[in-house]
């Protein structure tokens, strides 16, 4: 539900991306841009790498060093992390809108989309891990509160447009999703084990 919900998101936002900048944008961004301080532009610029290979590698090494579960499937959490940029890269190609400066293309935003991704492996790993309840909700709450700090950071730095953020969030939190059902719904059986024993049984036994 979450992914075909993310994907429809990613369409309805696309296709008005594609028409131009919104006349809301103008203003959410203007109002950003307002109350920013030079101390919110520089975190900003410091949180940046975050949305990178530079944050995202070490973030992935993490998650498998901790979660037992994100080792069963190492090579599905890499591929998803890295197919979600290409993704969005060619999403780009596809909608061609504008960054807000220069002439770089804006739609979705990279860095939402890669950190978008990594939050969302990141909960579904640690809601089947076996940490405590409050450990589980404070990483949880962390990871997500970081991702959102670096899509806003984008349009404080004027590197895109709001839209920009909500889609590259749409298309991470889609692909992640995805990844995940995939996870939950073909289970892992040790080669050596033998069917299971309840399967012909009958039912009066």
């Amino acid at each position: 539900m979450v992914a075909v919900g993310a994907i429809g998101l990613v369409v309805v936002t696309a296709g008005t991306a594609a028409t131009g900048v919104l006349p809301g944008e103008a203003v959410l961004r203007d109002a950003m841009h307002s109350v920013s301080s030079y101390e919110l532009r520089t975190l900003a610029r410091t949180i940046r790498p975050l949305g990178t290979w530079v944050g995202l590698v070490p973030g992935l090494l993490l998650l498998l060093v901790t979660s037992s579960q994100a080792r069963r499937r190492w090579w599905l959490w890499g591929v998803t992390l890295v197919a979600a940029p290409v993704a969005g890269e060619a999403l780009q190609e596809l909608v061609g809108r504008l960054r807000p400066r220069g002439s770089a293309l804006g739609f979705p935003s990279g860095h939402a989309t890669a950190v978008g991704t990594f939050a969302v492996a990141t909960l579904y790993l640690v809601s089947r891990s076996g940490l405590r309840g409050a450990f589980r909700i404070s990483v949880g709450l962390a990871t997500v509160l970081a991702a959102l700090a670096i899509g806003l950071s984008r349009v404080v730095l004027d590197a895109h447009w709001p839209l920009d953020v909500v889609g590259g969030f749409a298309l991470g939190v889609a692909v992640a999703a995805t990844a995940a059902w995939w996870d939950a719904s073909h289970s892992l059986r040790s080669p050596l084990a033998g069917p299971d024993p309840s399967a012909g049984a009958s039912p009066n036994s």
